[in-house]
């Protein structure tokens, strides 16, 4: 008998047959992200009909909107959904120009012959919901990476449309000390604020991220000069762009490095990245474990950004490392020359030491990161573009949701 039962709670209950194990894994990533429990049996192999029924479902929850828009992504895999009115149910798919996307959507994905199978499934979810689902596959690396982003999209994009609105929470926590972890010591910890310190043999690294703060971004370097950057203009704009980040995304910011023998740009801003994103990541384990935390978010906020956003960042905090820049309507070449490589910006900044700022922090905070770019202004508009959605990213990443209390977003449930 074919029945489904979606309702706003825990997400870990979760019991979901049918006969086809990878289409059970995509209707999980849409009760997932949607912060629904679901209890699904499906018979047959009708997708379509399946996504009808799971469209219905969806739809007898009060909707506080009528169009929504979100980025979705896993590992390589990333997409970005748009859901707008349709009463006859509609689904179109664009790809970058660097996807063929008939060749896409032919290929076998796990236990299914195409993804055409999957198509099927998102015609009957919109026919169901009654709405258009515009679809952008941006990075096709593997295909089940980059199917299970759009269904995770679709998911994220489904719950700005019906989760109940999640209210504001307290964060405050006692503050715990010195916490010893290796090369790293937590001088403060709470659900508010962190303090890292990090000894190398190179380097000395203090970093405070405190989201109950309001203050203008701090930046002191000491020791041995960086050659490239003896100029403190360039220091300048380095903390620029830190403004931008952390006034985005909501916290202050102090920064205090010290290099004891090494002169290199690389390692001030790659460092610098990943002590802060280590700071970030121990204040979100607080928030995930005490009152639950949406763990991952993007610079698509609205449904008008699908369209007109230039630069695109989204972020997944998971327990991995991955980052990647994703060209839309150019190629990568072209992005590594006029933007990754060789650039000089905001007074003195190397471009390549920007890069290495996105490893640091993708290290650091345990997470992925996307940037979709759409359309490639100057370098330093870019950059700027890049810091400021990084910030909306993690902003939204950081947001209560008592719906994934102590679940960060990946289905397996852990962040190791």
């Amino acid at each position: 008998m074919n029945k489904i039962e979606l309702v706003f709670g825990d997400v870990q209950n979760k019991q979901i047959q049918t006969s086809n194990d990878f289409v059970s894994h995509m209707v999980e990533h849409i009760a997932w992200r949607m912060g629904c429990s679901i209890h699904l049996c499906w018979e047959g192999d009708d997708w379509a009909a399946l996504g009808r029924m799971l469209g219905r479902q969806i739809r007898s929850f009060p909707a506080l909107s009528d169009t929504a828009a979100a980025l979705g992504m896993m590992d390589d895999g990333s997409s970005e959904v748009r859901l707008s009115p349709d009463f006859v149910g509609a689904v179109e798919i664009f790809t970058g120009t660097q996807i063929d996307k008939e060749w896409f959507l032919s290929q076998r994905c796990e236990q299914l012959a195409s993804g055409h199978e999957l198509v099927r499934l998102l015609k009957g979810l919109a026919r169901g919901l009654g709405m258009k689902i515009d679809l952008k596959v941006c990075s096709f690396e593997d295909p089940h990476h980059t199917w299970e982003s759009v269904f995770r999209g679709v998911g994220i994009a489904l719950n700005r449309l019906f989760s109940p609105p999640a209210g504001s929470a307290d964060f405050s926590s006692p503050v715990e000390t010195d916490i010893q972890c290796g090369d790293i010591a937590i001088a403060s910890w709470s659900g508010n604020q962190a303090e890292i310190i990090r000894h190398t043999a190179e380097t000395r690294l203090d970093v405070m991220v405190d989201f109950a703060g309001n203050r203008p971004v701090e930046f002191q370097y000491e020791g041995v000069p960086i050659a490239q950057y003896d100029d403190t203009s360039a220091f300048d704009g380095f903390r620029e762009l830190l403004e931008i980040f952390s006034s985005t995304a909501g916290f202050s910011l102090k920064v205090g490095f010290r290099s004891k023998v090494l002169s290199s740009g690389h390692v001030l801003l790659e460092d610098t990245g990943l002590v802060i994103g280590r700071a970030l990541r121990e204040i979100l384990m607080k928030r995930m474990m005490a009152h639950g935390i949406n763990g991952a978010g993007s610079s698509l906020l609205h449904p008008i950004d699908f369209s007109q956003q230039k630069i695109t960042v989204g972020v997944s905090v998971e327990g991995r490392k991955f980052w990647r820049f994703v060209p839309m309507n150019t190629t990568i070449d072209a992005v590594r020359k006029s933007l990754i490589i060789g650039q000089t910006v905001l007074n003195g900044l190397f471009s390549e030491d920007l890069d290495d700022f996105l490893d640091g922090l993708s290290w650091g905070l345990g997470c992925s990161i996307v940037i979709h770019i759409k359309e490639l202004p100057s370098a330093e508009t870019a950059w700027r573009m890049v810091f400021e959605n990084l910030g909306w990213a993690v902003a939204e990443a950081f947001e209560v949701n008592p719906y994934r209390k102590g679940v960060p977003p990946g289905v397996r449930a852990n962040l190791t």
